[in-house]
């Protein structure tokens, strides 16, 4: 158990092909120095409102308000998730981030007096996000400019979410910071949601990295600690050590067509805990036998292309993929199976610094062989019905110790400041 879900390490054992050289995240230490960096450069921006983008930016943001230095902040922190994928439930997007005063506000809406949330279900009904910022291709460098124009469909949320504190927010300059700005995905969706709050947004971007070249050119970049001219150093000094690190977050949002739902571990092994949790054991080792008796890594590794990743992968990572893949199979699209796939994904080889196609290997490894694992899974599809709930609430239980660990050595590296 421990071996399978403890501590997260899926970057020193690569070799990055492109400086032959081995590379790790940022220790205690070195985080506590990006959260002072970080903070002294929103300081320095002068904005008022410094809108985050979630959530592999959570445990930074955490670190910063823990800063003795943030209680003379002259800025507010704004931190919100903007899914990658835009067939998201908008509404519930909307339903999160309002409070529960700003939903039952009146507001006048098609000549009708209702409430803000049941006209904001009319509009949604409506309307397409996807269609609203479109399906073209596009580069980093077309988001960060940001000059895409935008149907006349967005004035009807405008009307409706005026007066909200998003609505006041995003009326304003505000700086827009995100760990990694690499595709240009995220910030290219933020485009187009911010201005379901306001006509002409004035924001400006910052990270702790961007991808391009010659940040500088670009008058809507307020700062990026590094860009590509200093991808070596920007690893050499510690890798982002956040993105993905749900352990450490401590929650994931659970996103698709009908949901949009912050969920907390400490609540999800709360409701596991509920059940008559049993001891795992014998379960993980019915599925070790399993893999075995079938030969899944070797089919695995047959199926990677890169030689790092097969070197990297084994059976706790046919594991991982078999109890995300039993929960969906059983149950269906739900937030447990989210949750397993969200463990699956932190113990994958790392995207950065490491090139994308290492965890695209990894994806497409298990893809290759899902039609067998799924004919295995059958096997214990029963017995995972009744251990499900111990399985998930132990994993939880190991995620946990490892952000307990983190906090402790966070703290010690505090007090020495």
């Amino acid at each position: 158990m421990d071996e399978i879900f403890g501590k997260v390490d899926n970057l020193s054992m690569f070799v990055h092909p492109k400086y032959n050289e081995r590379f790790s995240f940022m220790d205690y230490k070195q985080s506590i120095k990006l959260a002072k960096t970080i903070f002294n450069k929103f300081q320095k921006s002068h904005f008022k409102n410094i809108v985050v983008i979630e959530s592999g930016t959570s445990p930074l943001i955490t670190l910063i308000k823990r800063l003795n230095e943030y209680k003379y902040r002259d800025f507010n922190l704004i931190q919100l998730k903007i899914p990658r994928e835009l067939d998201f439930n908008l509404l519930a997007w909307f339903s999160a981030y309002l409070s529960d005063k700003e939903k039952e506000e009146a507001v006048v809406f098609r000549d009708k007096k209702m409430t803000r949330i049941d006209a904001l279900k009319i509009i949604c009904n409506e309307f397409s996000l996807e269609d609203f910022i479109g399906n073209e291709k596009f580069t980093i460098y077309d988001s960060i400019r940001n000059e895409k124009k935008y149907n006349n469909r967005s004035k009807e949320f405008q009307d409706v979410l005026n007066g909200t504190y998003l609505f006041k927010t995003f009326n304003q300059k505000f700086l827009l910071f995100d760990e990694y700005i690499n595709a240009g995905t995220i910030i290219r969706n933020f485009n187009g949601i911010v201005r379901l709050f306001s006509r002409n947004p004035n924001y400006k971007l910052s990270a702790f990295c961007i991808f391009i070249d010659n940040p500088e050119k670009y008058k809507n970049i307020e700062f990026a600690l590094y860009d590509n001219r200093s991808e070596l150093e920007c690893y050499k000094n510690g890798a982002y050590p956040f993105e993905n690190r749900i352990d450490l977050i401590g929650y994931y949002y659970f996103v698709n067509s009908c949901d949009f739902k912050k969920v907390y571990l400490e609540e999800l092994q709360e409701e596991t805990s509920k059940s008559n949790l049993i001891d795992t054991n014998e379960f993980y080792l019915e599925l070790i036998k399993i893999i075995r008796n079938n030969n899944l890594l070797e089919d695995l590794i047959s199926s990677l292309t890169e030689v790092q990743v097969k070197n990297f992968v084994s059976n706790n990572d046919i594991i991982r993929f078999m109890l995300k893949h039993l929960d969906q199979k059983i149950y269906g699209n739900n937030k447990f199976a989210d949750f397993l796939d969200q463990v699956f994904e932190l113990y994958a080889p790392s995207w950065s610094p490491m090139p994308v196609i290492y965890h695209l290997d990894y994806w497409n490894g298990f893809e290759k062989i899902v039609d067998k694992i799924n004919i295995v899974c059958s096997k214990v599809e029963k017995k995972y019905m009744n251990y499900r709930f111990s399985v998930i609430n132990q994993i939880i239980e190991s995620l946990e110790m490892n952000k307990r660990e983190w906090e402790k050595n966070i703290e010690k590296e505090l007090k020495l400041l």
